[in-house]
């Protein structure tokens, strides 16, 4: 992807709208297939010599007959326009603008919550609150895009409609600039620009997975779940595993080179244990696959800046299967606390464990899992950074071997992260906790939030009629997201938040709207290369009995 050409886009939003769109500009400037430009002078659409496509969010002074006169010569000779929220009202004033468009807006709703459908099925519904125009029927030579109901009546959002060799995309969202925040509003008109870049070589990416353990049902039914990917071999060195992937009708490769020569992959997802991460990314990286990588990425940054590096030289995209950034729990707890709601978070507590004897299998042997902080921390120090995207400035930790001796993991970890603005974050994992703490305790300016382990149990009924109780661990639930703010009188309100349906499908499905239309990788290799970071540093720390180790990443 990286050796293609870039497509320019140009974005015109006026003084007012320019900083809501700029969290968009920001986006699209990731994309290894656009090359971005933006302004606010309405003079700029009088010359688009070497644009491909207009995004245009615009509510101030109307169009003059040659700004209109220009929109529809370069929509005439293949451009595309991108109008999005009042800006076709605004412009629908030129009869030119009204005519490549199709019809001229009249009259927006109420604000209201409005449940947005794509008409692309592949993609998931999203909520936004806006107003919008009501349009019942796409017009003459158009396809809807998105779709909503009003007065259980079936409306167009917004539609594509072709206009001589070029096209016209109306988006009626985004009167209200909170629109912006959605996902899904970012990824359709994402899209409609990315259309103008040049094809993606393939629209279905065959996937091969490189290790077929725990987790390999997962990414199969998950990369099988999701349009524009395809699962077509498997490589494991066990026979058992192998014959278990050949029920899913893919090749099973028992040697990685033929996994890496086969030329209907495109993408190798390596999950091996963590200690041979390296070398195998590297190793499909050099075949001209991209690469999706298990976490944790690597059990060095110096060998992240390898595979980054690498990536970058050979034009291939690399991510980090960090799915539990979907997590129902943690989803709930970003959002409140970027809600500031509870004011600016400055101390974050997270924890996992519990009192029993670790695994037996290789997550317990730090040769190979890189330790307890890396083998839990990949998703928790992760999360960490995740909710605080500040410098970080240094790196404590102290570990304890007192009772699982047959076992190479410390028992008890504790790592303190530093960030250079002040703010502090503590993750601890333990083996030997009979005590649970909480598995968030996040403390802000104008209150807390807390999560809570969940104590549950599953019950079956067994043959002589009496029930079975089973207990359910609690790292297989999502945690209770409790919000607490002051009272005024020492005492403090509990709000319990409702969780998110958890979408297991949100990795993949980016990965392939990646691929097929440049769209910014949720999890950037950087990204995973911060953590690894940290969790080196805090091993180093724990070597050196709880040294303070600096760290700027």
């Amino acid at each position: 992807m990286g050796n293609q050409a870039k497509a320019k886009v140009l974005l015109v939003a006026d003084a007012a709208r320019s900083s809501h769109v700029a969290p968009l500009v920001t986006e699209l400037r990731g994309s290894p297939l656009l090359e971005v430009e933006a302004s606010t002078e309405l003079d700029r659409l009088l010359d688009l010599r070497g644009v491909q496509a207009v995004y245009a969010d615009w509510n101030a002074a109307p169009l003059t007959q040659a700004h209109a006169r220009a929109l529809s010569e370069f929509v005439e000779s293949g451009g595309c326009v991108v109008a999005v929220g009042r800006t076709l009202t605004t412009w629908a004033a030129q009869p030119t603008v009204s005519g490549l468009a199709g019809w001229t807006p009249d009259g927006l709703t109420v604000s209201s919550e409005l449940v947005l459908t794509p008409a692309d099925t592949a993609e998931p519904s999203f909520r936004v609150r806006d107003r919008v125009h009501l349009l019942a029927s796409v017009p003459p030579g158009a396809e809807p895009l998105l779709l909503t109901s009003w007065h259980y009546t079936p409306q167009v959002v917004a539609y594509e409609r072709a206009a001589g060799l070029g096209r016209f995309v109306y988006v009626g969202l985004g009167e209200d600039p909170a629109a912006y925040a959605e996902p899904g509003f970012r990824r359709l008109v994402g899209r409609s620009l990315h259309r103008v870049a040049p094809p993606a070589p393939r629209s279905v990416f065959g996937v091969g997975l490189l290790g077929y353990g725990a987790l390999g049902a997962l990414h199969a039914a998950s990369i099988g779940s999701v349009a524009g990917l395809e699962l077509r071999a498997v490589c494991d060195h066990a026979a058992s595993r192998r014959d278990a992937a050949a029920t899913l009708g893919v090749t099973a490769y028992a040697d990685g080179a033929d996994l890496r020569g086969d030329p209907s992959v495109d993408v190798v997802v390596v999950g091996l244990p963590p200690a041979a991460h390296t070398d195998a990314v590297l190793q499909a990286l050099d075949a001209g696959k991209h690469v999706v990588c298990e976490k944790p990425f690597a059990l060095s940054a110096a060998d992240c800046d390898r595979m980054i590096e690498r990536a970058a030289a050979n034009g291939l995209s690399l991510t980090v299967f960090q799915n539990r950034r979907w997590d129902p729990d943690f989803i709930a707890l970003r959002n409140v606390l970027k809600s500031g709601s509870v004011g600016e978070p400055f101390y974050i507590e997270s924890f996992v464990g519990g009192f029993a004897h670790p695994c037996g299998y290789w997550h317990s042997h730090e040769p190979i899992s890189g330790g307890a902080v890396f083998d839990w921390g990949s998703h928790y120090i992760d999360w960490l950074l995740q909710l605080v995207p500040a410098e970080i400035a240094t790196v404590r930790s102290v570990a304890h071997k007192r009772v699982w001796h047959d076992v190479t993991n410390a028992d008890h970890t504790s790592v303190e992260i530093g960030f250079a603005d002040g703010r502090q974050a503590l993750f601890v994992h333990s083996d030997v906790a009979a005590a649970l703490k909480p598995k968030w305790y996040v403390l802000a300016t104008g209150g807390a939030v807390v999560g809570e382990w969940r104590d549950e149990r599953e019950h079956t009924r067994g043959p002589d009629g009496e029930l079975d109780e089973t207990r359910i661990l609690p790292t297989d639930l999502p945690a209770r997201i409790v919000v607490l703010r002051p009272d005024g009188d020492g005492g403090a309100h509990r709000e319990r938040l409702s969780l998110p349906r958890r979408d297991r499908l949100a990795f993949y499905r980016n990965l392939a709207a990646h691929l097929a239309h440049g769209e910014p990788l949720a999890v950037p290799a950087r990204d995973a290369r911060r953590t690894v970071a940290v969790m080196e540093a805090a091993m180093r720390s724990a070597r050196e009995h709880g040294a303070v180790i600096p760290l700027r990443v």
